[in-house]
């Protein structure tokens, strides 16, 4: 199997003319605390910092590096695709599977209008990565849904009848996340050279999106009034 290599290009900083220190991007910590739900304390912390001390202008070279997919079969050859389980996650609810994960709700009004599906799978892939010792996940697939519970309820006409509604917990819905995809590790890091140009004209062209490629997406949404 061919080895994807992956060019990572690190911004250079050019300080303005006349002055002797580069702009630096200081760490910040900010964190939020609410008590809106009785019972329920919710606190946010995000450190970032960035700092490059520089009197002259610098340019960094690019870095070059290879993707190398760690999970095999047994004759050691063929590339077999590994499953999501969640066993490395140490924030798992109470009575949760490691692949079941609470999801606050987006709300237009009183209305729920989604949830927000593009940070569950960032976190998965992360608990993933984590499980399996991997730095990114080659081709990931979801299928992510509401965890379901049967209740019994009246129709329209009087009738009990019994339906499927989503599991709460907190006011948050129970997600389930399946994900399978090949765990791999970044490799053999190196500087660019003049041979690599084409890997810039291929990171050029821009990613391949789900209606270009043969992936099949689907998504149900369902609107309770």
């Amino acid at each position: 199997m061919k080895k994807l290599l992956i060019s990572l290009l690190l911004a250079g900083a050019i300080p303005f003319a006349g002055m002797h220190e580069a702009f630096a991007q200081r760490g910040s910590t900010k964190t939020i605390t609410t008590t809106r739900l009785a019972g329920v304390q919710e606190t946010f912390e995000h450190t970032e910092a960035f700092s490059l001390e520089a009197g002259h202008e610098m340019l960094v070279t690019p870095l070059v590096a290879s993707v190398k997919v760690l999970s095999r079969n047994n004759d050691g050859k063929t590339f077999e695709r590994a499953t999501f389980t969640g066993s490395a996650r140490q924030d798992v609810p109470a009575g949760l599977a490691g692949n079941e994960y609470l999801v606050g709700k987006l709300m237009d009004g009183k209305r729920v209008a989604a949830i927000d599906v593009d940070l569950l799978k960032a976190q998965a892939t992360y608990d993933f990565c984590r499980e399996t010792g991997a730095d990114l996940i080659v081709v990931p697939q979801f299928n992510i849904r509401h965890k379901t519970h049967t209740v019994s309820t009246i129709d329209a006409e009087g009738n009990p009848v019994k339906i499927e509604e989503p599991v709460e917990r907190d006011g948050k819905y129970v997600m389930i996340v399946d994900m399978v995809g090949f765990p791999a590790v970044y490799t053999g890091f190196r500087e660019g050279t003049r041979n690599d140009v084409w890997i810039k004209e291929l990171f050029k062209e821009g990613q391949i999106k789900n209606e270009d490629a043969h992936i099949h997406v689907e998504e149900t949404v369902t609107r309770t009034e």
